[in-house]
């Protein structure tokens, strides 16, 4: 390929590009039907990853390392999955609607947290105000929500503390936890998972297709769907 770019999809898709770069990849995006084409087409390649157990990542094997054609291997059976289903749909919503999934979820801090610690007036690197999560009942967990509307869809971004102290019930010293993004045409999507750590503060970032109008609600849920913070869009 002649475009300069034509290699950076996977890594936007990923979250694995510098804040320079990826600026550089969106602005480029507005002009470069391609490179839109394979961002969209690449969607499903971050929920394929999100499968893979937190156990795993979190003990990963010594013995067997990941072979360095892994990624290209999951791009092209990606690319092939997204092309039979666009053809299936006579080339409609099924590029549109794909959810696209990136989480990188990162400890903020190493010591005890309390759920105030939470921002609630906060700002992204990208200037988006952060937003405070409704707690649905008496619940050990606080978070706030930012919103980036961005050429394929929106991202967001969550800063979540769990504390099991804050609560007169026992509970575990960690728990996971699911984020999902309601639309306004009523599909449910999941956005991100991650596990939290009491006293812990973790940064989560996930993506959606759909635009920032789009999205009618975000909800945290435990495993078994327990809505346990919502955000009215």
């Amino acid at each position: 390929m002649s475009c300069p770019f034509a290699h950076d999809d996977a890594a936007y898709v990923l979250g694995a590009l510098s804040p320079a770069e990826r600026l550089d990849f969106e602005r480029h995006l507005t002009g470069c039907e391609d490179c839109t084409r394979a961002v969209r087409e690449l969607a499903g390649l971050p929920g394929l990853l999100g499968r893979v157990e937190a156990s795993i990542l979190e003990h990963p094997p010594v013995d067997e390392p990941v072979p360095d054609t892994l990624l290209p291997t999951l791009s092209r059976e990606v690319r092939s999955v997204r092309r039979r289903r666009t053809l299936a749909a006579a080339g409609l919503a099924a590029a549109v609607a794909a959810v696209i999934v990136s989480v990188v979820v990162s400890q903020v801090g190493d010591g005890p947290a309390s759920t105030r610690d939470v921002p609630v007036a906060s700002s992204s690197p990208s200037g988006a105000v952060a937003e405070t999560m409704d707690p649905v009942g008496d619940v050990p967990v606080r978070a706030s929500l930012t919103f980036e509307q961005v050429t394929w869809g929106t991202r967001l971004g969550l800063i979540c503390t769990y504390d099991p102290d804050t609560v007169d019930y026992q509970l575990p010293p960690a728990v996971d936890y699911t984020l999902f993004v309601r639309t306004r045409d009523g599909r449910t999507e999941q956005v991100g998972s991650w596990r939290s750590v009491g006293g812990r503060t973790m940064r989560l970032s996930a993506a959606t297709a759909a635009s920032r109008e789009d999205i009618a609600s975000v909800e945290v849920r435990t495993p078994d769907g327990l809505v346990v913070l919502e955000l009215a869009a």
